[in-house]
């Protein structure tokens, strides 16, 4: 608004500048400051009420020509209100500008009345009409401005609707990127768990089997017995281990996927790195862990 408002002021200035061809005093001096006033202040809110404003604008200009009102400089507004209505209006205020455009050199024409100076000999001059086909050059030479502001007003409004349908397409590509990370997420979360489940019970059915041995064979061979515990406490180790590495990967990735799910599944699908304590990964505590040999009793 801030910048209609100063082309108005200048559309302004122009309509209130002097002018040799207007009358001095009577109604039509009247009339054309009248117009030389409505026309910017229309156009101060031409965008936010754009079809209100080319209708008045459209009715003023119709009205001038029928007053018989000479245009002034601040006619140049209409040019203006062709751009706003095939811009910014509905298709009936489009249609309209675009129709009163095209008659805006006939109305003009009919209004002016021009006539041609013949030279008809011994120094004499008459006034002669113009012919068919010089006045229909002429109306439209009169229309083509309002023809070319409302083709660019058009140009602007598709344009403006082809660069929100690209907003709207890139929004809705990162929506389904952002559900699509959320699957793999979940995906990634469940692999993660079934994994978990294998350590834990792979290193406790071994630690089972240990602690069986080592009861078997306590009270025989304490040696054995004692291997047997040692091996129980390095299986728990191990699988504790395993179980921090687990949990770890899956603390990331939903602290990842309350920020960015895309994040999240990219650091998920990244490699798991190597426990602190120097252990080996989750594959070699699936490895089936030697039990001691006992002796038969």
């Amino acid at each position: 608004m801030v910048v209609d408002s100063a082309w108005a002021a200048i559309v302004l200035v122009i309509g209130l500048l002097p002018n040799d061809n207007l009358p001095d005093d009577g109604w039509r001096f009247s009339a054309d400051l009248l117009v030389a006033l409505m026309l910017p202040a229309l156009m101060v809110f031409r965008r936010r009420h754009p079809d209100v404003t080319v209708a008045a604008a459209i009715g003023l200009g119709v009205s001038q020509v029928l007053a018989d009102v000479e245009p002034g400089g601040s006619s140049i507004a209409y040019l203006v209100f062709a751009y706003t209505g095939a811009a910014f209006g509905q298709k009936w205020t489009s249609r309209l500008a675009l129709t009163v455009g095209l008659s805006a050199g006939p109305l003009v024409f009919w209004q002016m009345h021009p006539m041609k100076t013949v030279d008809i000999g011994d120094g004499h001059y008459a006034s002669h009409p113009y012919g068919a086909g010089e006045s229909a050059a002429i109306m439209l030479l009169m229309s083509t401005p309002f023809i070319l502001c409302w083709a660019w007003g058009r140009l602007t409004r598709v344009r403006r609707a082809y660069l929100t349908e690209l907003e709207d397409r890139a929004a809705r590509l990162e929506r389904e990127r952002d559900a699509q990370a959320k699957v793999a997420v979940a995906a990634e979360r469940a692999r993660i768990a079934r994994e978990l489940h294998d350590v834990v019970a792979h290193n406790v059915s071994v630690m089972i089997v240990q602690a069986d041995g080592a009861a078997y064979v306590l009270d025989n061979s304490p040696q054995q017995a004692k291997e047997a515990l040692g091996t129980i406490a390095s299986t728990g180790r191990q699988a504790l281990v395993e179980m921090r590495r687990l949990l770890g990967v899956l603390r990331t990735s939903a602290a990842c996927a309350s920020g960015s799910a895309w994040s999240a599944a990219a650091s998920t699908w990244a490699p798991a790195p190597a426990a602190a304590s120097g252990s080996a990964p989750s594959s070699r505590s699936r490895r089936p862990t030697s039990p001691a040999r006992f002796p038969s009793a």
